[in-house]
């Protein structure tokens, strides 16, 4: 097999993992703290990488760019993983999926407004489309509280700033592109595991220590080996073999496996607004992102 056909199956592979993060993420945070987990999760996921970055540091670490990698681990990690543990604690699977859809449009807005790229009148209109979505899935969310979504509104809300978070990380990421990106990958979710650690500190500290079952170890284990860990391999090793924009379109693949099993695995109703909501989202991205 050749190295794209490769690079398409592995893209497929990384796609329905990280769609799947919402559901395991849902099952998961039920038993255990929102930061704690996080924290867990990320430093899995940095002892998967450890091992194929520290043999290329010593040739890349005078170079480094330490303050961006620095930021994008607060940003990227820390931040984001901390808003989206604790959205899904309020909100339903699913839903956070369609939120999270708006990604590319956020970004390519971020891109605009914060690295000054230039946007065509299509790209614009592309990016508000998916913000109009983005409310109408909140209008959905209004009319859904159940156990699974007791506050839907402000779990949209945190899933939404953790759409902010990636693009701001996305931007940095542009930034350093230049440099390994296993190395930069591994030194983000170390620094952000460094980062989460006091706040996973001071969520347990005068509670009792959680004690998940296997089921929840083994959500976070999925999370960490397979989500933040070989995921990241994946996607790179497609980065090499395939065109970043090429690369791109597959992630929009993300929040319909998202929806997918938050709907079949967990049984979670979704409203009309909802679903209208999503797919304006993606017909945004799509305008947005198209060449």
């Amino acid at each position: 097999m050749t190295s794209r056909p490769t690079a398409i199956i592995a893209l497929l592979a990384v796609m329905v993992v990280w769609g799947s993060t919402f559901v395991v993420t849902k099952g998961a945070i039920a038993e255990w703290p929102p930061l704690t987990m996080a924290f867990i999760r990320v430093s899995i996921g940095t002892l998967v990488l450890a091992p194929i970055a520290i043999p290329r540091l010593s040739a890349a670490r005078a170079s480094l760019p330490w303050g961006r990698i620095w930021a994008m681990a607060a940003v990227g990690v820390a931040l984001y993983y901390v808003v989206f543990n604790s959205s899904l604690q309020y909100t339903s699977a699913s839903q956070g999926a369609l939120v999270q859809s708006s990604i590319p449009a956020v970004t390519a807005l971020i891109a605009v407004l914060w690295l000054r790229e230039p946007a065509s009148r299509t790209r614009v209109f592309g990016i508000a489309l998916s913000i109009i979505g983005v409310v109408i899935v909140f209008a959905g969310g209004n009319t859904e509280t159940s156990s699974a979504a007791p506050s839907p509104v402000l779990g949209n809300l945190l899933m939404f700033a953790s759409v902010i978070c990636w693009g701001f990380y996305t931007s940095l990421a542009k930034r350093v592109a230049e440099f390994d990106a296993i190395v930069v990958t591994t030194l983000v979710t170390a620094l952000g595991a460094l980062m989460l650690l006091p706040l996973s500190l001071i969520e347990v500290w005068g509670h009792a220590l959680p004690h998940p079952g296997l089921n929840a170890w083994l959500g976070v284990a999925y999370l960490g080996v397979f989500a933040s860990g070989a995921g990241y391999l994946l996607y790179n090793f497609a980065l090499k073999q395939m065109a970043a924009s090429q690369v791109g379109v597959f992630t929009n693949l993300i929040p319909i496996v998202g929806v997918l099993t938050g709907v079949i695995a967990l049984g979670e109703p979704l409203a009309w607004q909802a679903i209208v909501g999503g797919v304006i989202v993606m017909v945004g991205v799509w305008i947005t992102s198209r060449r």
